[in-house]
């Protein structure tokens, strides 16, 4: 499992209606942004993968997905240099699965499919 639900659960007072209804817009959200955020690697357009990367950065986090949330902190650094685009390319094809394994783990989880 590559995600960790502690931190929704602490602000969720034992809300588990508020906890699924997180997790539900997540995964109806993120693959949208993922799908930018490869159309934004394909251009190389540094100023709209620091956007859209900035962007998912607090979801990854809320969901304690660890590595793609450093992976991504990562990607956010090369585009305020903009710098590393074959860098950039790499770690977000492994950011984007990694966040849709976890988005299948997710939907399991919580009876989604």
């Amino acid at each position: 499992m590559g995600y960790n639900l502690e931190k929704i659960e602490a602000i969720s007072d034992g809300d588990t209606e508020f906890i699924e209804a997180v997790v539900v817009a997540f995964i109806e959200e993120i693959p949208e942004d993922l799908a930018r955020f490869e159309r934004e690697v394909a251009l190389e357009n540094y100023e709209a993968i620091y956007q859209v990367s900035h962007k998912i950065k607090p979801n990854l986090d809320l969901l304690g997905m660890q590595e793609p949330y450093a992976l991504n902190l990562q990607i956010l650094e090369w585009t305020k240099a903009e710098s590393n685009m074959a860098d950039i390319a790499t770690t977000f094809k492994v950011v984007n699965a990694e966040i849709k394994s976890n988005i299948a783990e997710l939907k399991k989880e919580f009876n989604l499919d």
